[in-house]
C-alpha cells in the first residue's frame, strides 16, 4: 500500500502520464467519429481492432519510459540503496513496485476506457463481451511492457543508456520483429512450420492481436488450412497467458539477476 501511494503521487504530478493519456484520448475520439460510418453489422468490433491498433503505438512506449524511470529515479535519489540494505531485498522492492506501477496504470487507461464506452454506445451496437476481450488485451498489453520497463531501469545506469534501451525495445516489437519474419517467410514450410509458430507467438503483439481478432469473431479458427492448422497448435488464449507468464516472470528474474550491473556502473 505504501508503495501504491507513493508511485501514485509521483506518476500524478509528472506530466508523461497525462500527456500519454490525452493523446490516447485524442486519438479515441477522432477514430470514434470516423467509425460512425462503419457498417452497422461489424462496426463495433472493426472500432476495437483500430482503437487497439493505435494505442500499441502508444502505450508500449508510455510503460517503458513510466516504469523504467520510476526505478531509475529510486537509484538518483538513492531510495533504493536504503530500502535494500536496511529493509528488504531487491526482489521485494521490485516486486512491491512492480504491483504499484501495474495497479496505477492499469487503473488510469481502464477507467479511461471505461467511461469512453459511454459515448461508443451513442454510436456503435455496443457489445459488453467483446468491449471485455478489448479491456483484456489492453491491461495484458500494459502488463508486459510495464515489466520489462522494470527490466531496463534496472540493470541500466545512467537516462541516456535508459532511453536508448526504451526506445530501441520498442522499436524492436514494434517494427523490426514484423521484418525479420517476412525476411523468414519464404522459408517457413509445413515441416517447420510449429517452430516458427512458437517464435511469432511469443512476440505479445502478435499473441495480444492473435487474441482479440479472435475474440472479436473477425478472424474463424474453422475450416483452417492444414498448414493453418499446424501453425496454430494451440488455442489464442493459452498463448496470450503462457506469452504473459513468460514475459514477466523473464522481466522480473532478469532484473533481479543484473540489477546490480546497472547499480556498480
Amino acid at each position: 500500500m505504501m508503495y501504491l501511494d507513493k508511485e501514485w503521487k509521483e506518476l500524478s504530478r509528472g506530466k508523461g502520464l497525462w500527456s500519454a493519456l490525452g493523446i490516447v484520448i485524442i486519438l479515441s475520439i477522432f477514430l470514434l467519429l470516423e467509425a460512425r460510418s462503419f457498417p452497422t453489422e461489424h462496426g463495433f468490433e472493426a472500432f476495437l481492432l483500430s482503437l487497439y491498433e493505435m494505442q500499441i503505438y502508444f502505450i508500449p512506449l508510455l510503460c517503458l519510459f513510466l516504469s523504467s524511470f520510476a526505478v531509475m529515479q529510486e537509484k538518483e535519489l538513492k531510495t533504493l540503496i536504503i530500502l535494500v540494505t536496511k529493509r528488504e531485498s531487491f526482489r521485494s522492492f521490485l516486486l512491491k513496485k512492480s504491483v504499484a506501477i501495474h495497479g496505477i496504470t492499469t487503473g488510469v487507461f481502464i477507467s479511461w476506457h471505461i467511461l469512453f464506452a459511454l459515448p461508443i454506445k451513442l454510436f456503435l451496437s455496443f457489445n459488453s463481451i467483446h468491449f471485455l476481450y478489448f479491456l483484456i488485451s489492453i491491461v495484458v498489453l500494459i502488463l508486459i511492457f510495464n515489466q520489462i520497463g522494470l527490466l531496463t531501469g534496472s540493470i541500466c545506469s545512467t537516462r541516456i543508456q535508459l532511453v536508448g534501451a526504451n526506445i530501441f525495445i520498442w522499436f524492436f516489437l514494434i517494427f523490426l520483429v514484423d521484418l525479420i519474419f517476412l525476411y523468414l517467410l519464404p522459408y517457413v514450410t509445413y515441416a517447420n512450420i510449429t517452430i516458427f509458430s512458437v517464435f511469432y507467438f511469443l512476440d505479445p503483439l502478435h499473441s495480444l492481436r492473435f487474441f482479440l481478432e479472435t475474440a472479436l469473431g473477425t478472424f474463424s479458427l474453422e475450416f483452417m488450412s492444414r498448414f493453418m492448422e499446424k501453425m496454430v497448435w494451440m488455442s489464442p488464449v493459452k498463448f496470450l497467458m503462457i506469452n504473459l507468464l513468460i514475459w514477466l516472470v523473464l522481466s522480473f528474474e532478469l532484473a533481479v539477476l543484473f540489477h546490480n550491473k546497472g547499480e556498480k556502473q
